[in-house]
C-alpha cells in the first residue's frame, strides 16, 4: 500500500505543477483582457452588478465574515503600479469613487468568467485531476466576486454622499445661481 503511494506520488506533483502553471496563464490572460475592457460598459445600476434584494446592501455577505478576510486577498492593483488604484483616500472626489464602482464592475466580470471556463481543466488534466482542479479553480474564484458584491453597495452609498456634499458646498459658494435657477424653473 505505501509503495502504491509513493509510486502516484510523481503523478500528483505533475498535476499540481501543470495546474498551478495553467492557473498562472489563465489568470494572468484574464487580468489583462480585463484591462482592455471599456469601463463605460459597466452599468452598476443594471443586472448583473446592481445589487439584488436580498443581499441587503452587501450586508447579507457579513455571514461569512467577509470584512476579515477581504483585504488579505490578493489585489493586482498592490502588485502592477499601472492598475488602478482600489484604496479609497480622504480627499475622494465622486468621480473617483464612480470609476472604483466600476472597476468592481469589471473585476466581478472577469471572476465570473474564470468561474465559467473552469471546465477547461477537464481537458487540460486527466480523469480526478482535471475534476479537483476545476472544482478548486471555479471555488478560488468565488471569495473575489462575494468581495465585489460586498463593496459596490457601500461605495455606491459613499459617492451618493459625496456628491450630496459637492452640492451643498457649491449652493454655498454660489446662493444666487440657486435663486437664478429657481426662478427660471418656475
Amino acid at each position: 500500500m505505501f509503495s502504491r503511494i509513493i509510486l502516484t506520488l510523481p503523478v500528483f506533483i505533475g498535476n499540481f505543477f501543470r495546474f498551478v502553471f495553467y492557473t498562472a496563464f489563465i489568470g494572468f490572460a484574464a487580468f489583462f483582457l480585463g484591462q482592455l475592457l471599456p469601463r463605460r460598459n459597466f452599468d452598476y445600476t443594471s443586472f448583473p452588478f446592481k445589487c439584488f434584494h436580498w443581499e441587503n446592501n452587501g450586508r447579507i455577505y457579513l455571514k461569512t465574515r467577509i470584512q476579515f478576510w477581504k483585504d488579505k486577498v490578493p489585489d493586482m492593483s498592490q502588485y502592477i503600479k499601472s492598475v488602478f488604484r482600489k484604496r479609497i483616500t480622504v480627499f475622494r472626489s465622486a468621480d473617483y469613487l464612480e470609476d472604483l464602482i466600476r472597476e468592481t464592475c469589471v473585476a466581478e466580470w472577469v471572476h465570473l468568467m474564470l468561474v465559467f471556463i473552469s471546465p477547461i481543466y477537464l481537458v487540460l488534466l486527466d480523469g480526478a485531476a482535471g475534476v479537483l482542479s476545476m472544482i478548486a479553480y471555479a471555488l478560488g474564484n468565488v471569495p473575489f466576486i462575494l468581495i465585489q458584491r460586498y463593496n459596490r453597495p457601500r461605495l455606491i452609498m459613499v459617492m451618493e454622499r459625496q456628491k450630496q456634499l459637492n452640492s451643498k458646498r457649491a449652493a454655498k459658494e454660489n446662493p444666487k445661481h440657486i435663486l437664478n435657477t429657481a426662478v427660471v424653473t418656475k
